[in-house]
Parts: structure tokens; sequence; C-alpha cells
């Protein structure tokens, strides 16, 4: 019997995968891509924004995720993201105005606005078209 990760993503909003046999797992670590296959060593990691993909089946899988961390233990692979889309459900028409409205918020010297939050939408909107235009290719 060939083994298997299971695999957990959970976000503020909802839990997104729930004991998910899978064949590996690559996160975005943040100090570079890291990838889970069976067996591997117990690992505490912490997530930047990127592509977290995994196959099953001979299928892969994405999810644009928005920072957090990882629990790897005893082949099970528990993902807490701040935020996590599945590639095939991003809108890229949606995310590139978003990109655009961040952009122009971020050119204005008007104190009204929260530059910090404007920055937070723009990496989240570059992050969900990179994953969803890496999955398309």
């Amino acid at each position: 019997m060939v083994k298997k990760l299971k695999l957990n993503l959970i976000t503020p909003q909802r839990q997104l995968l729930t004991d998910l046999e899978v064949d590996m797992v690559v996160l975005p670590a943040f100090e570079g891509e890291m990838g889970i296959l069976p067996g591997h060593i117990p690992v505490l990691v912490q997530l930047t924004y990127g592509d977290l993909r995994y196959k099953k089946d001979g299928k892969d899988f994405d999810f644009a995720v928005m920072g957090g961390f990882v629990e790897v233990k005893e082949d099970v692979v528990n993902a807490f993201a701040e935020g996590a889309d599945l590639a095939d459900e991003i809108d890229e028409e949606a995310e590139s105005q978003k990109i655009k409205k961040a952009k122009e918020a971020l050119s204005k010297k008007d104190a009204d606005i929260d530059f910090e939050l404007a920055e937070i939408e723009l990496k989240q909107a570059i992050t969900r078209m990179k994953v969803k235009r890496r999955k398309m290719s």
C-alpha cells in the first residue's frame, strides 16, 4: 500500500480541506518552497503569500494562500492560512480590478487612505493572479 499524507487547510473563515489523502504537498514557506512527502520529519513552518500545491491521484491542485503556518506531524499536514483561494475559482478580471484600485489608492497622497490596507489588498490580488496564471500554463 502506498503511503499518503492527510492534508487539512484551514482559514479563519472556513475549513477548505479536511483529512484529504494526497501524495505530496508543496508549500510557500517563508524561506522558500518546501516539499512534503509521506514520512517527513515533524516540522512547523511559517507560510508566506504564494502557491500551496498538492498532488492527488496524479492531478495537481493549487491554492493561493495569504500567509500563516503549517504543522507536519505523523503524515498529517495542517495548514493554517490567513486566507486561501482555490486557483480554479479565482476570477482574473476581478483580481485585475483589485490591483488597479489598490495601485490608484497607493498613488494618491490623501491622508484618508489606509495605505497599509491598500498594500495588503494589492499583495493578495497579485498572489491570486500569479497562482491562477501558473495553473493555466
